[in-house]
């Protein structure tokens, strides 16, 4: 029968696969058997990944840019705001003090000096000359205080100005990043489809027979506590297909299925796997147990949960579904964490 897979799937992958190759690489040499096939396939679901990975980083960071950029502007605003009513009350202070020195000069309107010598008595008059006096040394500090005001306020909104400026720089260039990861991934994508095309244009006999379900759920023995129940969340999965940037229920890429099974234990993950790879405490291959967490590639970008000291579960990659695979079996170790004891 795999004689038969082989021989169909030759057949096959000449006029279906046309890959596009990285900036700088050559087109690779297209796969003509069915370990080949797998094999292109594999790769570049591998490489694939990472991409994702590298763009949901990206995003995030650029969320939180956004959110500096508009925490920046709300500032920025309100010490334009601050410099604004501190100029208003400043020219008030001075209109003050300019009326009332032209009171005590004798310059001013008549109107206004007959104010002062409406009063009923001497001791009167000499009371509102004295008021005026004080007012007038008042208005003058007031003035003095409200340039200081000015200056403090402007100074402030100049500060604010030029941090949302520089937000809105590291903005642009995480966007000019954002969209060249995806088209990178776009391109991978094309790749990946004209791969799954050859594969589902076998029958479902020769399908099956390339199809790896992993080990039965059934076989597993649930740890107590945390750890079980973050396990029992992610053996549950298993069959939801691989989407990337996916965190459920439907389906999952590989660090949104462990960041939201550990959320069952209330253990918020960062997203994506190389951020998680700095999560906890790091384990020795040998004493690697259920719930650790497993690193795999350099730089990490993939991620899979340790459901005893040889077997993890794990989203694979675009095509594939939720698994059980071998620890050793999924891709060169980088680290392993232990989060939950």
């Amino acid at each position: 029968m795999r004689r038969v897979v082989l021989a169909a799937l030759g057949s096959l992958i000449a006029g279906l696969l046309s890959a596009v190759p990285a900036a700088g690489q050559e087109e690779p040499e297209q796969p003509t058997t069915v370990a080949g096939l797998l094999g292109y396939y594999k790769d570049l679901s591998n490489r694939a990944e990472r991409i994702n990975e590298d763009l949901l980083r990206i995003q995030e960071e650029l969320e939180a840019k956004r959110s500096e950029s508009k925490d920046a502007g709300q500032r920025a605003d309100a010490a334009r705001k601050q410099a604004d009513e501190s100029r208003a009350r400043v020219t008030q202070a001075q209109q003050d003090k300019s009326r009332v020195d032209a009171l005590l000069s004798g310059t001013g309107d008549l109107n206004a000096m007959n104010v002062f010598l409406t009063g009923s008595s001497r001791d009167d008059v000499v009371s509102r000359m004295q008021a005026a006096s004080m007012a007038s040394q008042l208005s003058g500090t007031a003035a003095e205080q409200g340039r200081r005001a000015i200056a403090e306020a402007e100074r402030a909104a100049k500060d604010a100005t030029a941090a949302q400026n520089d937000v809105r720089r590291s903005e642009a260039a995480l966007e000019a990043g954002a969209a060249q990861v995806q088209r990178r991934r776009d391109e991978l994508a094309k790749q990946i489809e004209q791969v799954k095309a050859a594969i589902e244009q076998l029958t479902p006999e020769q399908k099956a027979i390339l199809a790896d379900n992993g080990d039965s759920p059934s076989t597993v023995k649930i740890p107590n506590g945390d750890v079980g129940a973050v396990l029992r969340y992610a053996l549950a999965q298993i069959g939801r297909p691989y989407v990337w940037g996916a965190e459920g229920p439907d389906s999952f890429d590989c660090s949104g299925l462990m960041q939201t099974a550990y959320q069952v234990a209330g253990v918020r993950l960062p997203r994506v796997s190389i951020q998680q790879s700095g999560v906890g405490q790091a384990i020795p291959r040998d004493q690697v147990r259920a719930g650790d967490m497993i690193f795999y590639f350099s730089p990490v970008h993939h991620v899979a949960m340790a459901i005893d000291s040889n077997r993890a579960v794990h989203a694979p990659s675009a095509g594939q579904n939720v698994k059980i695979a071998p620890i050793n079996s999924i891709g060169p170790i980088t680290v392993i964490r232990r989060v939950l004891n």
